[in-house]
């Protein structure tokens, strides 16, 4: 009889043990590239949970014509790859706190942001209503402390989608173009996978006419340089490197 419980006790413990391996193996569920979004998805059925503010985009640029959700992308001009770009805010409603009570720390904390960097995000589909791109540029409407960090969030990004396969050109300044605080960065770095297209574009420098120092005043300047990055991720069958 003992003999007989501890062999049940032993395949009670061994069901447990192979329940266990296979729950830890199970892969994690797909949360998209951000926020959910993701490549393949239909925009009459995508969810506006947490999402607000729909607009035509403008190339990753400020919003054009107001449209009430994804579904209504076809209202925004067809790019030159023939793609319709719709802009969105992430919903947060201690943004708008924040916002209405001009409240700095919690600004800072929220908004539409990745890695903590303020961005301008863009969702692309075709005419059929099928994402085939993201994209969203550093926003420049940040004060002059997170401008100045916004070129390393092509840091983030390479690194989300895994360092290695990158392939990155860095170009020279031009004529009237310095560095800030003895940096540089004119970069672009492109990935291609059987999934992805992926593009990020850097830049830090002071352009033509840009000072550290009022030439003046003798005073230090706030904000006289560039620094943003640029990221675009598509469907490959869409969008490939150049000269590929």
């Amino acid at each position: 009889m003992m003999h007989a419980a501890t062999k049940l006790l032993s395949a009670c413990v061994m069901a447990l043990v192979f329940m266990s391996n296979s729950a830890s193996a199970q892969p994690r569920p797909d949360q998209g590239e951000l926020r959910g979004l993701k490549l393949g998805l239909n925009a009459a059925t995508m969810s506006t949970d947490k999402w607000g503010e729909f607009a035509c985009g403008s190339n990753g640029g400020p919003p054009r014509q107001r449209i009430f959700d994804w579904s209504e992308f076809a209202k925004c001009r067809a790019e030159d790859n023939d793609l319709h770009e719709v802009y969105a805010r992430f919903d947060d409603e201690n943004d708008y706190v924040g916002r209405a009570t001009d409240d700095p720390v919690t600004l800072g904390r929220v908004g539409t942001r990745v890695a903590g960097h303020p961005i301008v995000l863009s969702v692309l589909f075709d005419r059929d209503g099928i994402l085939r791109g993201l994209r969203f540029v550093s926003d420049p409407r940040g004060d002059p402390a997170a401008r100045r960090m916004a070129h390393l969030l092509r840091l983030a990004i390479i690194n989300r989608y895994e360092p290695s396969g990158w392939t990155c050109v860095d170009t020279p300044l031009a004529a009237g173009e310095t560095s800030v605080g003895g940096i540089f960065l004119k970069q672009r770095c492109e990935k291609l996978t059987a999934e992805r297209y992926l593009m990020v574009e850097a830049r830090l420098l002071r352009k033509p006419g840009q000072n550290d120092i009022d030439p003046a005043t003798g005073e230090y300047t706030q904000g006289q340089f560039e620094s943003w990055t640029r990221f675009e991720l598509f469907d490959p069958a869409v969008v490939k490197p150049a000269g590929k």
